[in-house]
């Protein structure tokens, strides 16, 4: 087993569950259900949309959920947010991710889910408080729509320095769940890899060293169309933790690759292969290409078995045409590349069982299925 990111998704769900009183639900399918959309899905919140837009059916479990935390399985491959031509070409980019997540329907707000975050962050995960930095929302005039400068307060009242707590505008610090429906502002917590000051200016630059951690989003509005907002009856806090991303940082490292998630996985490749070890370059450094196929076979097999495992085949339309074009991908890195019969890739398969099943056990029951 995986011991560092089995330890950073499980810590998380027995923090939420066991210290502030969530309830852990499983994570829903990739797949989306009839009314859902037609791509995968590919955020943690997909299935509790009914309760933020106050449709929870008759005699619906959802009913009774006021605090949960879970961790979804996500996949970005087709539609909005599709990170397949990425794969590979640098250390972040994954066709399949896990998010972890808390929320509150209607019963905490702000300020809890800001203590809750950072306690999680700096007491159990025990990041240093100095290398984190936090994003509130700096207002928009169009929609009369001040600064979130209650937000900006917890922060300050938690022993946040003001030179650590930096406002940003609709595009970075305002989440829509579509064109109409709840919506609200965020607060972003980055982390500093470098660590030696200066960091306030690489948030949201993209920058490798400065990189966004954890999301927390608060509903409080419902938007009726482009210009026209009101505030909800109830407000929700709806959360997301991208776990590659996490476990990087407490690897120590600004590479998704370099952690336990991808070594066991590249260690097969390696062993079966017999290629080079993975050697975590990118660019004109990886002159053979050969970290990139590592990454890209990697990456699909994670995303081949979750897809399998939940039910989705093969095919030439829809759903299904999107997996046969990752699975010949990752066929034709194993064939070309690494010179491998299917051997390879049913390793890949055990590896990613014994990675994934504990936290989702369909990829560990539906193993042989998926081979």
């Amino acid at each position: 087993m995986s011991g560092e990111v089995n330890w950073c998704d499980r810590v998380f769900i027995d923090y939420f569950k066991d210290e502030q009183n969530h309830k852990f639900v499983p994570s829903s399918s990739v797949i989306p259900k009839k009314g859902e959309g037609t791509y995968f899905t590919n955020a943690g919140m997909n299935q509790f949309r009914p309760l933020f837009l106050g449709a929870v059916p008759p005699g619906s479990v959802m009913a009774d959920y006021k605090r949960v935390v879970n961790s979804q399985k996500c996949i970005r491959v087709g539609g909005k947010h599709n990170d397949l031509d990425d794969v590979g070409h640098d250390l972040s980019h994954h066709t399949f991710f896990e998010m972890l997540g808390n929320w509150s329907f209607g019963d905490y707000f702000k300020k809890e889910a800001c203590n809750m975050a950072y306690k999680l962050l700096t007491e159990v995960y025990h990041l240093p408080p100095e290398r984190l930095y936090f994003t509130y929302f700096s207002g928009e005039k169009a929609l009369n729509l001040l600064p979130d400068e209650e937000c900006r307060s917890i922060w300050l009242e938690l022993g946040i320095p003001d030179s650590h707590i930096l406002p940003f505008g609709m595009k970075d610090n305002f989440w829509d769940m579509g064109e109409t429906g709840p919506c609200g502002p965020c607060t972003e917590i980055h982390y500093d890899h470098i660590g030696k000051g200066g960091g306030a200016s690489l948030v949201n630059t993209g920058s490798a060293d400065v990189v966004e951690i954890w999301n927390l989003v608060f509903m409080q509005y419902n938007r009726e169309s482009e210009d026209r907002l009101h505030l909800l009856t109830n407000q929700h806090v709806d959360t997301g933790m991208g776990l590659e991303r996490m476990c990087a940082v407490l690897h120590g490292t600004k590479s998704n690759y370099r952690t336990d998630l991808f070594t066991p996985l590249f260690d097969i490749i390696h062993k079966i292969s017999k290629v080079p070890v993975y050697g975590d370059k990118v660019g004109t450094d990886d002159t053979t290409g050969l970290d990139t196929a590592y990454r890209i076979l990697a990456d699909h097999m994670r995303m081949i078995s979750a897809t399998l495992a939940d039910g989705l085949l093969p095919d030439r339309v829809g759903l299904g045409s999107k997996v046969r074009h990752v699975m010949h991908r990752a066929i034709q890195q194993s064939i070309d590349v690494f010179h491998c019969d299917k051997t390879l890739l049913l390793a890949l398969v055990d590896q990613v069982s014994d990675s994934l099943g504990d936290t989702y056990p369909e990829i560990a029951k539906n193993k042989q299925k998926v081979k």
